[in-house]
């Protein structure tokens, strides 16, 4: 009888073991918080523009409300004090917000690929980053092109200056990078998309009857692939820590939202209403330029989230030589 008992208990417990394996857990529910979002205007907003455009615009509905940024100093500023609960931001910034500022903020998904690209003179014979060799070449100081740009030329051993001054004065800002080039001021320049286009448009239009024609020489993930097998990754979604914390249900709607947006935004079957929505968030101003830019972008509006999104991050963050934030970093 004892034998017969110890039989039937360990046959539970191996049947309890067995079926606890397929066991899932129920679905997060609770009920839904209004998400105020920040965006930049810039290649790491442009994904979110079909989920502005189908949440009432920029002013938002009961689930959303939208603030467009200039610069990511006014949103980090506005994230940290609770005005805002997520922003768009490139992935460096991200860290080091998460560093120095909020230790429990979260990234939710990486929504930015490579967007920066050589342009110069296009009658040039200076094809891509090693035909500068001894030779200088422009962009910002602040921000991600800067540290990409420098990276990539010490590991490719690149003899290359990179500046970020002209006529002792700095170009601390993608915008300032542009309003250089349009003026003529520089002889090539690494920037980001949609920057790239509407700087190209204007400086061909100004200089025109000089017979000057500016173009993208090199995809900058060109030079970044021949190093790395992960790629590069310029955007991210950040959450405040503490609206993290509060608002699961709320925050895992908003992803499976703003990724129908990014895989609508990035399908080029969709370019025209995809660009009409771009203009529609004031990222830019004209839908031609915007389709423009939103083709060469291609892929690189992008939404990586889980387990990708902290094995890619971490791959960028060692890369560039950016400390490692904790594991709590990365959204689940």
């Amino acid at each position: 009888m004892k034998k017969l008992l110890a039989l039937l208990l360990t046959m539970m417990l191996v049947l309890s073991v067995f079926t606890s394996c397929f066991i899932v857990d129920p679905p997060i529910s609770g009920e839904r918080t209004k998400i105020r979002i920040g965006y930049m205007a810039g290649p790491t907003g442009m994904g979110m523009a079909k989920l502005i455009h189908d949440n009432g615009g920029v002013d938002g509905n009961e689930n959303y409300v939208f603030t467009k940024y200039a610069d990511t100093a006014a949103a980090k500023n506005d994230l940290a004090s609770g005005k805002i609960d997520i922003i768009c931001l490139p992935t460096n910034e991200a860290a080091l917000y998460s560093s120095k500022v909020d230790t429990t903020a979260q990234v939710l998904a990486i929504n930015c690929l490579n967007s920066l690209y050589f342009i110069t003179d296009a009658n040039s014979d200076v094809d891509e980053l090693k035909d500068l060799e001894g030779q200088t070449v422009y962009t910002c100081k602040n921000g991600t092109p800067r540290t990409i740009l420098e990276h990539i030329i010490k590991e490719l051993e690149l003899n290359i200056t990179v500046s970020y001054e002209i006529d002792g004065k700095e170009i601390l800002t993608p915008a300032d990078l542009s309003a250089q080039v349009i003026a003529g001021n520089l002889p090539n320049a690494v920037m980001p998309e949609p920057l790239v286009t509407s700087s190209l448009l204007k400086i061909n239009s100004t200089f025109a009857q000089t017979g000057i024609k500016w173009a993208v020489k090199a995809d900058l993930a060109d030079s970044w692939n021949s190093i790395y097998s992960t790629p590069i990754t310029m955007g991210c979604v950040l959450a405040s820590g503490d609206f993290a914390s509060k608002n699961q249900y709320s925050i895992n709607l908003f992803l499976d939202e703003y990724k129908a947006s990014v895989e609508f935004i990035s399908n080029p079957d969709n370019i025209a209403s995809a660009a009409d929505y771009v203009v529609e968030t004031g990222i830019m101003a004209a839908a031609g330029p915007a389709k423009t830019a939103l083709a060469n972008l291609g892929k690189a509006i992008a939404y990586i989230d889980g387990s990708n999104m902290k094995t890619t991050l971490v791959a960028f963050y060692q890369a560039i030589g950016i400390a490692l934030p904790s594991d709590s970093f990365y959204y689940e």
